[in-house]
């Protein structure tokens, strides 16, 4: 048996996308991928409406300049999607009682519509493997052929006759990737300023503060949408009692005992975990490089978003308006204090669930991690 590969993974979530947002495709099967000759015919005497997805090119795009040959390399996908549709009848107009005939050719003229809606609205399209981790995210965009093009391809097709089709363009696949492919690690000292030597004329010097950290703006999670990504902040309460929200915050002295006030916004009722990832520098300078997914108690802090009050709208921060309903404290690993701790960086996630039909397997269910952004605290050892 062949191992699947990211081809195959993006191949079957186009399909799946497809699945998932065009009603008239109630069975994944009528969704095929391969060859027109191979499937049209097959398609064409079934009941319902189906689609072919003839993946019919791939351009090799190769590695960045700084990669070697165990690094993945790059490639385009070109995908060439056609309709087979079937007559139908319906009503002549909302609320009429005479019906119809809609015609194969106007069927396969929705279906077509549908794809260019879809893969408008999502143009970003998430590629999972066998363990539901996300292992690349592909871009698809529409790719025009012209008549030549088109007839070309259909030539190749043996006696099937052209079906009304749309092509796109998916981009970039990696390959190989029969695991997560590895990043390069986050760097060791946020904020970092560098300049070369140079002098400025005199009444051009400038004092005052640079403050290299992110300002945090409004923020809405649209919540109505399933696959809703949830969104943190870190809060600082000043000496005036009033409040500031930063993604990147240092600790100073001390103080990583101390509890952190942390703003989250998301679906009322909704279950969120956080997770954090750990750098630091021991006091022998070795370094212990982003341990993955750690709480103080090694096991990750739960949270449960607020009902909505009257006044409280749990899927918006809103820095002018902090409601105390979405305010958590957590804490930094304990390894932020250690006495062999030398300087540190703590990375924080929220995370939720969302489960869904499988599509393949409505039997089953599919369940994605979904995180947030990141926060980033900083500090070191008095």
């Amino acid at each position: 048996m062949l191992p699947a590969s990211a081809l195959s993974f993006a191949a079957y979530s186009l399909r799946r996308v497809l699945m998932d947002n065009i009603n008239e495709l109630v069975d994944v099967n009528n969704i095929r991928i391969g060859h027109p000759a191979d499937n049209v015919k097959e398609l064409a005497d079934a009941e319902e409406s189906g689609l072919n997805l003839f993946f019919y090119n791939v351009g090799y795009d190769g590695y960045p300049a700084d990669g070697s040959s165990a690094d993945p390399f790059y490639v385009r996908l070109y995908c060439l999607i056609s309709a087979v549709g079937h007559k139908t009848r319906e009503p002549e107009s909302t609320g009429s009682a005479t019906e119809r005939d809609v015609s194969k050719g106007e069927n396969e003229l929705r279906m077509i519509g549908e794809i260019m809606r879809v893969l408008h609205e999502q143009p970003m399209l998430a590629v999972d493997d066998e363990q539901g981790e996300e292992i690349a995210m592909l871009q698809v965009v529409p790719h025009t052929l012209n008549l030549d093009d088109l007839n070309h391809i259909w030539s190749t097709q043996g006696d099937i006759s052209y079906r009304l089709s749309v092509a796109y363009e998916m981009t970039l696949a990696p390959v190989p990737l029969s695991q997560r492919v590895e990043r390069a690690p986050r760097v060791g000292g946020p904020g970092v300023l560098s300049w070369g030597a140079m002098t400025r004329a005199p009444g051009h010097e400038r004092d005052g503060l640079i403050d290299l950290r992110p300002r945090v703006e409004a923020v809405t999670v649209e919540t109505a949408a399933a696959d809703w990504m949830p969104h943190i902040a870190s809060m600082e309460t000043l000496a005036d009692d009033s409040r500031q929200l930063h993604y990147v915050f240092p600790v100073t002295g001390d103080n990583s005992s101390r509890p952190l006030d942390i703003v989250i916004a998301g679906a009322a009722g909704s279950t969120i975990r956080l997770y954090w990832n750990l750098w630091r520098r021991k006091t022998d300078n070795s370094i212990e490089a982003w341990r993955e997914d750690i709480a103080d108690t090694e096991v990750p802090a739960v949270k449960t978003l607020a009902a909505p009050a009257a006044d409280f709208t749990p899927s918006r921060i809103d820095p002018g308006n902090i409601d105390d309903l979405c305010v958590f404290q957590v804490r930094l690993p304990a390894e932020v204090g250690a006495v062999d701790t030398k300087t540190w960086q703590a990375v924080l996630t929220a995370e939720r669930e969302w489960s869904r039909p499988d599509p393949a397997n409505p039997a089953s269910t599919l369940v994605t991690r979904i995180r947030s952004n990141a926060v980033m605290f900083y500090g070191e050892r008095p």
